[in-house]
């Protein structure tokens, strides 16, 4: 065996240390060279499979829609730390405006319940269609210009061939796919260079020289549709939650509600996702009915049941004074206390939005 010299020692370290860099080199390249790793699930749907998902949107969209289940539970039961959502009544309708296309829909929000004033900007119209090389339903839509001419466009047939969209103009896509028993859409840059914030994102500069984004997603099944839009103009955001959680609306369905009370006998067009009106007590106490489907701590304690309620009310206040329970579809509540009388029983349909 060669004797030990400092140079002999100073040499096999150089060359451990010189396998120890090629190693360490070969492993990381492959890391360096491959490219990131897919993010999200894939999606590889026939055409059938995208006109299923067109006919339940077609089917599942048009009606109308409150968030007033979300917000009782959030009054009664849990606040979120960003504070309640808004109290938005949502109505869309598909119209016959072949002008446009097939697959037509026309949508509005009105402010707090079906008779509230008409939330600034939210007539617009949809047009929606198959897109089988992207394997999905692809909806545009535009903003209704002259947007006071068409105020509950729903109910006025006549203008349906006066209404149009400008899609040179639109910059986002709304792109629709089915996930279970539900479809989800997204919103997506109608071209890559407004894809640059990832999927389900457009960004583009505005006309005001600021970047726009958005970010938005809705969830639609028969009875729900969950949403959320976020907006940021030159980074500030105008429109959404903090928070990015959804406002969840449920389907409204029709009553009518039979009234007696000091002041007399009445018939009140209502539905069931918190509409509501004045009654006055034997006693000439003011109070208010409502009648609310919602989801509400179960009895047992355990989770929650779906329950139409019927109540009575002081004005403006969540405090209960009395209840009535029936099954979530019930074709007839009744409330008969403090010298009021309420019956509301289920209709085929609702009628015209309120005017004004």
């Amino acid at each position: 065996m060669a004797p030990t010299t400092p140079a002999s020692r100073c040499l096999r370290l150089a060359r451990r240390v010189a396998t120890a860099a090629v190693t360490a080199a070969l492993a990381a390249a492959p890391l360096l060279a491959a490219p990131p790793m897919p993010v999200g699930p894939g999606y590889d749907p026939d055409r059938k499979e995208i006109e299923a998902v067109l006919e339940d949107l077609a089917a599942w969209l048009p009606g109308e829609w409150s968030s007033e289940p979300q917000l009782h539970y959030e009054r009664t039961v849990r606040m979120p730390k960003e504070g309640e959502h808004e109290l938005w009544y949502r109505t869309f309708a598909r119209i016959d405006a072949p002008q446009i296309g097939p697959y037509v829909f026309y949508g509005q929000i009105n402010i707090a319940g079906r008779d509230g004033p008409l939330y600034g900007r939210s007539q617009v119209i949809y047009k929606a269609s198959i897109d089988e090389a992207r394997g999905v339903v692809l909806v545009r839509g535009q903003a209704i210009a002259d947007a006071e001419k068409f105020i509950n466009l729903q109910d006025r047939p006549e203008l349906w061939p006066k209404v149009n969209i400008d899609e040179d103009a639109i910059n986002c896509d709304f792109i629709w796919r089915r996930h279970g028993e539900q479809v989800i859409g997204v919103l997506e840059g109608r071209t890559a260079d407004k894809r640059v914030n990832g999927p389900g994102t457009c960004t583009f500069m505005s006309s005001t020289g600021k970047e726009f984004y958005s970010d938005a997603e809705w969830v639609l099944s028969p009875d729900t549709l969950w949403l959320y839009d976020i907006n940021t103009l030159g980074g500030v955001r105008f429109n959404g939650r903090e928070d990015r959680t959804h406002t969840r609306l449920s389907r409204a369905r029709p009553y009518r509600c039979s009234v007696r009370d000091a002041d007399g006998q009445r018939s009140v067009d209502s539905y069931d996702r918190g509409g509501s009106g004045a009654v006055k007590t034997r006693d000439g106490q003011s109070l208010q009915w409502k009648l609310l489907r919602a989801l509400y701590p179960a009895a047992d304690g355990t989770g929650l049941d779906d329950q139409l309620r019927l109540t009575l009310q002081p004005p403006e206040s969540d405090e209960v004074l009395e209840t009535r329970r029936a099954a979530p579809k019930a074709d007839r509540v009744a409330l008969d206390a403090r010298g009021v009388q309420v019956a509301c029983a289920r209709q085929d349909k609702f009628g015209p939005l309120p005017t004004g």
